[in-house]
């Protein structure tokens, strides 16, 4: 979105606007590191009490004080921290507490919840350009308090403690208890007793490692989850959103930012939605190739046009963006997140995850800053953007092929073993009673 244009950036230099705009991405990096230190050492209801306050102090600020620098600037922190601990606690907890046939759906849900809040944001963006009686920061305060307020009374009565995290602490009989909960089961059933005997025996090893993230076959896939984070910033970032807004204005012929983030937030709902639903069917490895590839695909071509071309027709240009909008929403933003909560064991996982986090939240830090005065007005800088930004997916895309593991319908010990390929995948738990198998 341009932020040039909005109230609270008048009389205002570039450089403190730029600061204001990257505060959130640097307290997300701080809350990622201290969600890190609370996960370790207390219960998830607590730690998500204070993400929940931080952002309902930031909305009513936003809500409050839209149009003062001051204000704006304290209420990113706040969310930056807030979105930083959430997104940490939440890739883990999940992880934990989802059955494996439907742990995709459910972890790749979260980038689509943080995809739609992002576009939902640059859609309303124009709003306060255009003579209305209520500005940008206002609307998205009122939208985050409600959507906060509702999600904090929900997570009352409907978040129950992690079973990974009572076995760890010895509360056996709370973690069955958990599950049963979880599953909405009246009583314990096979399966449970069978994946707490799988949390067990995960723990039970876990024990003998070291909790650095160096060691014990970790460097693998913390290096394969630093890519993936890598190139989801790369095919959605400051400098390329801008850009693809601008082209699509152009190509619809208005004159603000409105309508093509609609229209982008509109497919990437639609498709975000099915892939979720593929996504425990279909694999993880696959839709993370094929999306990187094509994503860089297209831009690498959309750059040579740019560059190169003269003239291109109008209804080719936006069936290519559109096409790219597509492809970018079925899998290279949201199987990070599914690959995240899976990947590394009980001891490394907070740090291992935080280390991604804080390395997508520099990059987009490093983008913001370098594009942040360019004048994206002007199509010159197009081609050279989207190439800088294509030919590095195609090369992951490569490297996502080659090294990339399937772990679909794996338990969180089956995914980390095969990620850090350090012997056969041991499919644990108790046997199947016999009379269940005749049933």
């Amino acid at each position: 979105m341009d932020l040039q244009h909005q109230p609270w950036t008048f009389e205002h230099s570039s450089t403190e606007v730029l600061l204001v705009s990257i505060s959130f991405y640097m307290a997300a990096i701080v809350g990622s590191l201290a969600g890190y230190f609370l996960v370790e050492r207390y219960e998830k209801k607590p730690i998500s009490k204070v993400y929940l306050v931080l952002s309902i102090v930031a909305s009513v600020l936003l809500i409050a004080l839209p149009d003062h620098i001051a204000s704006v600037a304290f209420a990113r922190i706040l969310l930056g921290l807030a979105h930083g601990m959430a997104y940490l606690v939440v890739l883990i907890h999940g992880g934990e507490v989802c059955i494996k046939e439907l742990r995709g759906l459910n972890m790749a849900a979260v980038n689509l919840c943080i995809m739609i809040g992002v576009m939902t944001h640059g859609s309303l963006s124009p709003t306060s350009t255009y003579g209305q009686d209520i500005g940008t920061n206002r609307l998205v305060g009122i939208l985050g308090l409600v959507y906060v307020v509702l999600g904090g009374f929900l997570a009352l009565f409907l978040t129950y403690e992690s079973p990974v995290y009572l076995i760890q602490r010895g509360r056996d009989a709370e973690a069955i208890q958990s599950m049963i909960k979880l599953r909405n089961e009246s009583t314990e059933s096979w399966e449970i007793r069978n994946d707490y005997t799988e949390f067990k025996t995960m723990l039970q090893e876990d024990e003998e490692t070291s909790p650095s993230i160096l060691q014990d076959g970790n460097t693998r896939p913390l290096l394969l989850l630093i890519l993936c984070r890598i190139a989801s910033v790369v095919s959605f970032n400051f400098a390329i959103n801008l850009v693809r807004l601008n082209i699509l204005d152009k190509l619809f012929g208005v004159d603000n930012y409105s309508f093509s983030a609609i229209v982008v937030l509109t497919i990437r709902l639609i498709v975000g939605t099915v892939f979720l639903f593929v996504i425990d069917k279909f694999g993880r490895r696959a839709p993370m190739t094929l999306s990187t590839f094509t994503s860089g695909f297209i831009l690498t071509v959309l750059g040579m046009i740019f560059m190169v071309a003269d003239h291109v027709t109008r209804d080719v240009l936006i069936a290519i963006m559109l096409t790219y909008e597509v492809v970018a929403s079925a899998g290279v933003t949201m199987v990070p997140d599914v690959y995240c909560s899976e990947a590394f064991s009980t001891k490394k996982k907070a740090f291992s995850i935080a280390t991604t986090q804080i390395v997508e939240n520099v990059l987009q830090i490093g983008i913001t800053a370098i594009v942040f005065n360019w004048d994206f007005t002007d199509d010159a800088y197009y081609g050279g953007i989207m190439l800088c930004c294509g030919v590095p997916l195609l090369a992951m895309a490569a490297i996502f092929y080659k090294y990339l593991p399937e772990t679909t319908k794996m338990t969180i010990r089956q995914a980390r073993t095969e990620f850090s390929k350090r012997g056969e995948i041991v499919f644990g738990g108790t046997k199947r009673p016999q009379n269940f198998l005749n049933d």
